[in-house]
């Protein structure tokens, strides 16, 4: 499960369902940077039933490449630049204008980071979009009940400022067998693994901890400990420690970063790795490590702290170079 403004959401590869709240992430990339895109840059994004659109040619305009309004007015669901109304004109909303209730908030667009862009399909509470030919469809109606598929996201974005609208499609499976009945309480167990052992000085690197999850109930089949696996952990944070062990004159540890202030910058991937961006530059500036701080290079750890169910988890201190 992931974490969006606070609230739980389910990820594309989660096995999510229309009885909750699924987030759809999208990341552009060229030359292998994220493109900033702002809201002139970004149109709409619709998802449609794969079944009934095979080929890109049924939802897509031969002439322009965009979705025809044939096929807009078919769309499952609609998300667009908040208050675009009529004139198409609107801005991105951030993460924490986000409000589960709302049906601004589910039928807008959201920038979480340069080249990333993210929208949340809601089948909990009456929410409502409106579609191409302003039909007023609600997420409980149009949604509930609906068969484990695979549908299609389509984004229409421009790369660049003067470029031409493109779209680009994904796949998205929903499930009905992601919800379980237990007759005990679930026992499982962790096992965390960092994957960075040296940083070079002066690098931005993801920090990277893999996650793997043991569920001990002899009893549980297979098949259900898989479900369960995907989705038992919600939210993640790191401490950036740095330990000096040589210089008695300096404080043994420093904390760079402590759980609350790497909370909401803590991703965590299908396969339960959390991704943290860590600047080394920040080793060099005294005004955050202080001035009694010493060599920027040398050991640190980092720590992790995650949910599963009612749990909170902290991992053993791992340590990595900075050299």
């Amino acid at each position: 499960m992931g974490i969006f403004n606070g609230n739980i959401v389910s990820e594309r590869n989660q096995r999510p369902s229309f009885n909750g709240r699924t987030i759809l992430r999208a990341y552009f990339m060229r030359d292998g940077e994220y493109v900033s895109l702002d809201n002139t840059q970004v149109s709409c994004v619709m998802l449609f039933k794969k079944e009934a659109n095979t080929s890109p040619s049924s939802i897509l305009d031969s002439e322009t490449g965009l979705i025809s309004e044939t096929a807009a007015a078919d769309a499952v669901w609609r998300w667009a630049l908040s208050g675009a109304g009529a004139t198409g004109s609107g801005f991105l909303l951030s993460e924490d204008q986000y409000v589960p209730t709302s049906s601004t908030s589910c039928s807008s667009i959201y920038s979480v980071a340069d080249g990333r862009l993210a929208v949340v399909l809601n089948g909990i509470d009456t929410v409502v979009t409106q579609l191409e030919d302003g039909t007023e469809v609600s997420s409980n109606q149009q949604l509930s009940g609906e068969p484990a598929a695979t549908y299609i996201d389509v984004w229409s974005v421009k790369l660049c400022a003067g470029c031409d609208w493109v779209t680009f499609i994904n796949d998205t499976a929903f499930f009905q067998n992601n919800a379980v009945v237990l007759s005990e309480p679930l026992l499982c167990s962790t096992r965390e693994r960092l994957y960075n052992k040296r940083i070079e000085l002066g690098s931005v690197e993801k920090l990277k901890i893999g996650t793997e999850i043991t569920i001990e109930n002899k009893n549980i089949e297979d098949s259900v400990k898989n479900v369960l696996r995907d989705g038992l952990i919600t939210s993640g944070a790191m401490e950036i420690v740095k330990h000096n062990d040589v210089d008695n004159t300096l404080p043994s540890r420093t904390t760079i970063y402590d759980f609350a202030e790497t909370a909401l910058n803590v991703e965590v991937t299908g396969d339960n790795t959390f991704l943290y961006t860590f600047d080394t530059n920040v080793l060099t500036d005294t005004d955050v490590v202080g001035l009694k701080f010493g060599s920027a290079t040398g050991t640190y750890s980092v720590q992790v702290k995650y949910t599963i169910l009612e749990e909170t988890r902290l991992s053993p201190l791992m340590f990595f170079k900075v050299v």
